[in-house]
């Protein structure tokens, strides 16, 4: 069904979100850190946002990239969720520069949408096995 399709699509989006996660971290990385923390040491929150952006957004999916995309879909799931909003805390408007936003989005967006069709591959692989199940009986 639709199903044996989305492998591909998990590759090439999963590809997507490390690419744009790491541009993302780059360009933050080249803008100064910013202003108007009264409380918290600027340099810290940009340091803290760019290692969170390489974890999380690009070594993670990098990881799944190299396994099969059939199996451990729940831990592909929380790990493009927790990549997502890893691009989604990129998106504060003190931390936040225009080409970044754009790109930032797009890895925000790709991630969650990795993370809703890894589960539901697996729901719908479930309910596959179920009802070829009830066939054989």
């Amino acid at each position: 069904m639709l199903t044996h399709d989305l492998s591909p699509a998990l590759r090439i989006l999963g590809l997507a979100v490390a690419g744009c996660s790491g541009l993302s971290a780059v360009i933050l990385g080249l803008n100064p850190p910013p202003a108007g923390l009264s409380k918290l040491n600027p340099n810290i929150v940009l340091n803290s946002v760019m290692i969170g952006l390489l974890i999380l957004g690009v070594l993670g999916p990098i990881t799944l990239h190299f396994m099969n995309p059939d199996r451990l879909l729940v831990l592909r799931a929380g790990i493009f969720a927790s990549a997502g909003f890893a691009n989604s805390v990129a998106l504060t408007p003190l931390l936040a520069v225009p080409i970044q936003e754009t790109i930032g989005l797009v890895a925000a967006v790709c991630a969650l949408t990795v993370a809703v069709l890894s589960l539901y591959k697996y729901m719908a692989r479930d309910d596959d096995s179920a009802q070829e199940s009830l066939h054989t009986t």
